[in-house]
């Protein structure tokens, strides 16, 4: 299963890790994906979404 919001379609970002002694080391910024039912052009579905649009599509 993607990590992909089904709503946005927000999906891993890229960057680094940086130490104190500035050592760079990659790493990835997951979305916080939760399965929710949301309301999305007056039908209720069960879709895998970030929480920003758990939020604003809830029922």
């Amino acid at each position: 299963m993607a990590k992909r919001c089904a709503i946005c379609g927000k999906e891993p970002q890229y960057g680094h890790h940086v130490s104190h002694a500035k050592n760079r080391v990659n790493r990835r910024f997951m979305p916080n994906l939760q399965m929710g039912r949301v309301t999305v052009a007056g039908q209720t579905i069960r879709a895998r979404v970030c929480t920003r649009c758990l939020r604003t599509y809830s029922a």
